[in-house]
């Protein structure tokens, strides 16, 4: 027997951990996956606003809204009572001013009278012919002094019908001062608008969206009412440019012009504007 031969022949032998065949067969049958998905979900759960705090922050709102309209409320109720005494204080002040102003012109128009009196007293004593008083009498009615009586016309006009103002069916201030102006050339001794009596002082304007005669609002139709001779006062306003111009108005705006003759037209005395006077600058 050689030497290769009486060698003992060792076998070979393994022995297997159990935790390590354990380890290994999980790994084999649960891929890696789901332990990414399961820190990922971890991860946004801790990311989103829980429901609790969604909740707490819309009653924090809900709260803070309610308290604001609360105190906007108690607000306005403690001002009430103010704003009530204020407007009332208001009426009051506007009651009084009035009811001073009516007496104010009460007092105006019995001056005048007395005026116009002793004018016509002294006219007597001067005049025994009462010339001078019918002189006086006469200037006054020109100026608008005084109230006067007699003889005329009666204008009445309107916007046109259809309602195009915007096409010049609506009266300007210019178009009654154009009328105004032509009736004086036409020989017109006294007119007053809506009972506003005209005066070399009067003033016919726009003022808002209203047109004024003397400082007062009126509204259309426009009622003028003119002294003057009925005869001839018609046919001579239409030869003006002023009474022309109202005839095309009529005829292409629609605008309402019609004029009838009176036996007793009455228009009252102008109120008193106070007049300022220029004075020389003295010499420095």
């Amino acid at each position: 027997m050689t030497q290769h031969e009486h060698r003992a022949v060792r076998p070979e032998t393994r022995t297997t951990d159990p935790a390590y065949v354990g380890l290994l067969k999980q790994v084999m049958t649960n891929t890696l996956d789901e332990d990414y998905r399961a820190v990922a979900e971890r991860r946004g759960s801790q990311n989103r606003p829980g429901v609790t705090t969604t909740r707490v922050g819309l009653m924090a709102v809900l709260v803070l809204f309610g308290v604001m309209v609360g105190v906007s409320a108690l607000q306005t109720e403690q001002d009430r009572p103010r704003a009530m005494a204020e407007r009332a204080a208001l009426i009051e002040q506007i009651n009084q001013r009035q009811a001073r102003y009516d007496d104010l012109r009460e007092v105006i128009g019995d001056t005048l009278r007395r005026v116009t009196r002793l004018q016509s007293a002294v006219a007597a004593e001067v005049d025994g012919n009462g010339a001078l008083g019918s002189r006086i009498a006469t200037l006054g009615i020109e100026a608008g002094t005084l109230a006067a009586t007699g003889p005329g016309i009666v204008i009445t006009v309107d916007d046109a019908a259809d309602g195009s103002a915007t096409l010049g069916g609506t009266i300007l201030d210019t178009d009654l001062r154009q009328l105004v102006n032509a009736l004086w050339e036409s020989g017109a001794e006294a007119i007053a608008i809506d009972g506003h009596r005209l005066s070399t002082l009067t003033s016919i304007r726009y003022a808002g969206q209203a047109i004024t005669v003397g400082y007062r609002s009126l509204t259309p139709p426009y009622t003028v009412s003119v002294i003057g001779d009925p005869d001839t006062l018609p046919s001579r306003l239409l030869e003006t440019a002023g009474g022309r111009m109202w005839q095309g108005l009529e005829a292409n705006f629609g605008i309402t012009f019609d004029l009838a003759t009176a036996e007793r037209v009455t228009v009252p005395a102008a109120p008193r504007d106070r007049l300022v006077y220029a004075r020389p600058e003295k010499a420095r």
